[in-house]
């Protein structure tokens, strides 16, 4: 999720925990370890598909911050003496109040698509529930609200509100568990009557969770459809696209692809941009405007050259954000890009038409 979230909820679950003896000071220590975990973005590795999968791998482990927690909960503990010796407050407090702030990260992060290395050093791939858009609002102002009650009232009076924040953010993000599973029934009723044989189906909403971008992976083909649970009509309009597999097959022993595959979990799609060879999770963002697209290699002098991996520049359109907003309440929007000719793969991933 994104940072302001982190930071409430580390905040409200450090407030709970630590408050009663620390008062306001429980929402800094919070606020401080809630962020920790994301800190591991600083660490540069070596191009930027190492950069994008090793984000939220170590750092937010369950394995590697609970035992963290325990000298982080002993410096925090020898800090307050030394400063502040007018409570005692026990280890095993600091201890399980470092250790549910840091845990909790991790958690949350594992309720986007992005994809949370929980129990690294394990090679499973990411957990990605992919019930919760990285930004929502309806997730963060309860927790915020509670966080703001907390610094400006005594921790006795703040306590129900903040207890308050955290039990409405955790049923919503219940509510949106439910809300897939809805859709990912209605996907599957589609595709029941259909040939594809799809290998994985991505759905993932857009903030308040009304909306939901369906992605269907086949071996050659990805297929993309929306959703919206205010829609009357249950059928569902699928778009397919090539992903580039077949014709770039060379590609897929190397390994930054090999990496970014089991990052995803097969959701990416090869193509060919201005003699570009380009790498797409298909994850997150919607047909033709990804999040994220990384450079793989050079079309120079007739054959393909390996380069250090780059990530491409986010261009948002704002017009198709526009109708991303409308395709809530109106399910004839149509969001299939108008032209996708850019997005061209041939025999070898040579460019060309």
């Amino acid at each position: 999720m994104d940072s302001l979230s982190q930071i409430v909820l580390g905040a409200s679950v450090a407030h709970l925990s630590l408050g009663s003896k620390l008062g306001r000071g429980a929402l800094l220590v919070g606020a401080a370890l809630g962020t920790l975990p994301d800190l591991d973005v600083l660490i540069p590795y070596d191009g930027a598909i190492a950069n994008f999968t090793y984000h939220r791998s170590f750092s937010h482990s369950l394995f590697i911050l609970t035992l963290v927690s325990f000298p982080i909960a002993w410096m925090c503990q020898n800090f307050y003496i030394r400063f502040w010796q007018s409570k005692v407050i026990p280890y095993s407090q600091w201890w399980l109040g470092c250790w549910s702030v840091l845990i909790t990260h991790p958690l949350l992060d594992g309720f986007t698509i992005y994809g949370t290395q929980l129990l690294w050093p394990l090679t499973t791939p990411p957990v990605a529930w992919g019930s919760a858009f990285i930004i929502d609002p309806l997730y963060t102002v309860p927790l915020l609200v509670g966080v703001v009650i907390a610094y400006r009232k005594s921790w006795v009076v703040a306590k129900p509100f903040v207890i308050s924040g955290l039990a409405i953010s955790s049923c919503y993000l219940a509510w949106t568990l439910f809300a897939q599973m809805h859709i990912r029934q209605l996907v599957e009723d589609n595709l029941r009557d259909t040939q594809v044989n799809a290998s994985r189906i991505l759905i993932a909403p857009f903030p308040f969770s009304l909306l939901w971008r369906v992605v269907v992976i086949t071996d050659s083909q990805y297929l993309e459809g929306y959703s919206s649970l205010l829609d009357n009509s249950k059928t569902l309009k699928l778009d397919s696209y090539n992903n580039g597999k077949v014709e770039c097959a060379i590609w897929l022993t190397h390994a930054p692809i090999q990496r970014l595959d089991w990052f995803t979990e097969g959701a990416f799609a090869l193509s060919v941009q201005n003699n570009q060879l380009i790498a797409s999770d298909l994850r997150m963002g919607i047909e033709d405007d990804y999040v994220f697209e990384f450079e793989i290699a050079e079309w120079e002098d007739g054959n393909w050259q390996a380069i250090k991996t780059r990530q491409r520049p986010v261009d948002i359109n704002g017009a198709r954000m526009k109708l991303l907003f409308n395709r809530i309440v109106d399910s004839e929007i149509d969001l299939a890009p108008l032209d996708n000719n850019l997005r061209t793969v041939t025999t070898n991933c040579e460019p060309g038409g």
